[in-house]
């Protein structure tokens, strides 16, 4: 296994890449997904700050990091909107009846 690292005066190391793996490669028709709760706003922000974590210390690149970023940014709008659209709708029904 090779570790690439490129520190900075603040300590910080870029990009790792791994040439080789110790986990078994995974069969080409079996579908894997991630295991995060994404249902709420909050949950969203946990994932972006776990992401960052994980950017941050290499383990993911940071490339990848980005695009994983707009995704959930995208989604923590779409929760929000939802959410407002739930509140007017409730606001409408309750302002309706007097």
């Amino acid at each position: 296994m090779k570790n690439d690292t490129n520190s900075t005066a603040d300590g910080w190391q870029g990009r790792v890449s791994i040439e080789e793996s110790t986990e078994p490669p995974m069969p080409a028709d079996k579908k894997t997904y991630a295991k995060a709760k994404l249902a709420s706003a909050t949950d969203v922000s946990r994932e972006l700050a776990k992401l960052y974590r994980e950017a941050r210390s290499g383990r993911i690149d940071v490339s990848d990091a980005s695009r994983l970023a707009n995704m959930l940014s995208i989604l923590a709008r779409i929760l929000s909107d939802s959410e407002l659209e739930a509140r007017i709708e409730a606001l409408e029904q309750r302002g309706s009846f007097h």
